[in-house]
């Protein structure tokens, strides 16, 4: 999936992993061409946030071998917390809405991940889950877009 598959309307997709920490950057890869990609949320982050309609971080978690593919909503929770260099996705809704009165919808897709080792390579198991990702990224963006169609 690249840029051209798809256009982003006013929605902020936010790939979040390390890239080179095997299944940790699917992330990375998911959004490429479509949005930010970053290591981790920082509070940097909230200004963008807030200027965008809606919002979708994509992330890998640690999977058992029976998980699927998780989109599901994000709600504004938390505080800042002055001594953090990075923030859990609802903490980061709520900075924005703290510092720019705004608090957009938000989602995050999970993408099961089983190996972190070094290394810029999948896991199998990881790629059998790649479909099912991009499925479910292009029906959150179809109705992100479809407002602005």
């Amino acid at each position: 999936m690249t840029g051209a598959d798809i256009s982003t309307g006013g929605a902020l997709l936010i790939g979040i992993g390390n890239p080179l920490r095997g299944d940790d950057g699917v992330g990375w890869h998911l959004v490429e061409g479509l949005g930010l990609q970053r290591h981790q949320l920082t509070p940097e982050l909230a200004e963008a946030v807030a200027a965008a309609d809606r919002l979708l971080i994509v992330d890998a978690w640690l999977a058992t071998p029976r998980s699927r593919c998780l989109l599901r909503p994000l709600v504004a929770s938390g505080g800042w917390e002055r001594d953090t260099h990075r923030v859990e996705p609802a903490r980061l809704l709520a900075l924005a809405e703290q510092l720019f009165d705004r608090c957009v919808p938000a989602h995050e897709l999970l993408v099961p991940a089983f190996d972190f080792s070094w290394g810029d390579r999948f896991s199998p198991q990881l790629r059998r889950q790649l479909p099912e990702a991009r499925r479910l990224l292009r029906g959150w963006l179809r109705e992100a877009v479809a407002p602005h169609a």
